[in-house]
């Protein structure tokens, strides 16, 4: 509806009145959008399932992994490696909140806008050739919502820990670490 059509003598203003041809005009300019609702909340991937996607990730890229290992760090702190490979002294750790404090700044945590790119941590001492990929469980998080209200679902997670367990394991294999 133009001004043209609210002023006197306009079609608009002639067919229904002009007071209520303004009000119209009111009520369109003061319609909107509904107001931006919150995110839906969200958590990480249990880690008992993120070692079950790691494992796959590495026999899938026709590498053994095994489960159970540490690995000494730098500041006097040893990281817990959940997958690494069979023999070879590069592995995968899922860390989780409890972890993160127990490990302080032993592994740093990514730089805003870096939470894509993959971490790896070196060892120390007689863990210094040792390369760890550190996932941080905030970093593959889903929602329990359904249908529409669905935004972030759980198999879009799991395939993002797979893609950069692989991604790792493949550089491993071309660049032929120990």
């Amino acid at each position: 509806m133009s001004a043209k059509g609210l002023r006197r003598g306009g079609p608009f203003a002639r067919r229904v009145g002009a007071p209520f041809a303004a009000a119209a005009l009111l009520l369109v300019l003061s319609c909107g959008s509904p107001p931006p609702r919150a995110p839906n909340p969200t958590r990480p991937l249990d880690e008992r399932r993120a070692v079950q996607i790691i494992l796959t990730a590495f026999r899938e890229e026709h590498d053994r992994g095994v489960t159970g290992r540490s690995v000494a760090l730098a500041l006097g702190k040893s990281l817990e490696v959940d997958v690494s490979g069979a023999g070879k002294k590069y592995g995968v750790a899922y860390i989780t909140a409890n972890e993160r404090h127990a490990l302080g700044e032993a592994v740093p945590t990514p730089e805003p806008g870096m939470e894509d790119a993959l971490h790896v941590v070196h060892g120390v001492g007689d863990d210094s050739e040792a390369r760890i990929l550190v996932l941080q469980d905030t970093i593959y998080l889903y929602d329990d919502q359904v249908g529409e209200e669905h935004e972030a679902t759980v198999v879009t997670a799991e395939n993002k820990l797979e893609r950069d367990v692989r991604d790792f394991i493949v550089r491993a294999h071309t660049e032929k670490w120990p």
